[in-house]
């Protein structure tokens, strides 16, 4: 049944990401370029700021079209439209844009009073009045290998999309794993996992968790995640973003051979993100979240994603995908963990 449901997934994952990709081309077509980029090598462009987002500041100029600066290498911007500008600390201001010195950034409310920020402080960018297509960003890649000697292929698949508002973070991605040998059945693990944060002031936010996983190594058919809690984002910088919660969710379980079962868990869980700023294109995104069985049966899980990647052309990249399972309380005969490392290439938009 899962199978079924697996296939259908996959074929509307691929559709999502068809449509997002047109969607963020479409997002890239001209618009007004009524704003001043200044860089570290003297250099002037007439631009269009589209957003600064992990240390890259997208623009889009006539002769260059759409292209993305390192904000270390800015040293100066100009805007006559208003922007919501966000803070390392999370405080988010609305005006227009100037630079009254280079490394400065005046930010010239609606009532005319201004305020004067070091570039170092600005974390996020973003046009007031953007578009929906233009607040989201993604990525999908592709891991292929082969063994002649058990003539055993090896199939992963990673795709996630972000949405960003002033208010609201919602992200969705789905990993899948295939392992298929000549002498034994295919194996093969899913995950597919949404998550939606309303954002307060002082880097606090409410979350509300979704997860669908099956995972033949360790006899799961399904297992489907349902909740909520609260978190605080405890570092935002152009080089890392780190972030806790703590919640509450229910979980049904299905394992094969297996009764259904049902529980409620604690989860504790984060995130801890790197990204480079200066001339390469690196980032390491890290995600975990271990649940706590508060029925009384003493269980624990522990779920783990992380994920290395490189730039090398035009928002094309090379990653290295890890991925860890445990559980202290499996079904009788059946594996506690499941582990995975993977290599693939991929692309972003």
């Amino acid at each position: 049944m899962f199978r079924e449901t697996l296939g259908r997934s996959t074929n509307a994952c691929r559709a999502t990401v068809f449509v997002g990709c047109c969607l963020a081309a479409a997002s890239a077509w001209a618009g007004p370029k009524v704003d001043g980029l200044q860089l570290k090598n003297g250099d002037h462009l007439t631009c269009e700021i589209k957003k600064l987002e992990q240390g890259a500041l997208t623009i889009s100029t006539d002769p260059l079209d759409t292209v993305t600066v390192h904000w270390a290498e800015v040293t100066n911007l100009t805007s006559p439209r208003e922007f919501e500008v966000t803070l390392q600390s999370g405080e988010r201001f609305y005006g227009s844009l100037s630079g009254p010195m280079p490394g400065a950034l005046t930010v010239t409310a609606a009532d005319g009073s201004n305020l004067v920020f070091q570039l170092a402080e600005v974390t996020g960018l973003v046009p007031i009045g953007a578009s929906l297509w233009s607040r989201m960003d993604g990525n999908i890649d592709l891991g292929f290998s082969f063994a002649q000697a058990n003539l055993e292929t090896h199939w992963t698949l990673n795709a996630a999309t972000t949405y960003r508002s002033s208010r609201h973070l919602i992200t969705t991605s789905y990993a899948s794993q295939l392992t298929a040998r000549q002498d034994v059945a295919d194996t093969s693990r899913n995950s597919f996992t949404t998550s939606a944060n309303r954002l307060f002031s002082n880097q606090w936010f409410a979350t509300a968790l979704v997860q669908l996983q099956q995972n033949g190594e360790l006899a799961l058919d399904l297992r489907s995640v349902t909740g909520g809690g609260a978190g605080k984002t405890l570092s935002q910088t152009n080089h890392r973003n780190i972030a806790l919660f703590l919640g509450l969710v229910y979980t049904h379980e299905q394992f094969t051979s297996q009764p259904h079962d049902n529980s409620a868990e604690a989860a504790l869980g984060g995130q801890v993100n790197f990204f480079t700023s200066g001339t390469k294109d690196f980032q390491l995104d890290n995600s975990f979240v271990s649940y706590y069985d508060v029925t009384g049966r003493g269980r624990v899980r522990l779920e783990v994603q992380s994920a290395w990647r490189h730039e090398f052309w035009k928002d094309v990249y090379y990653a290295m995908n890890g991925y860890e399972s445990f559980d202290s309380d499996p079904p009788e005969n059946e594996k506690k963990n499941d582990a995975s490392i993977s290599l693939s290439l991929g692309w972003k938009f």
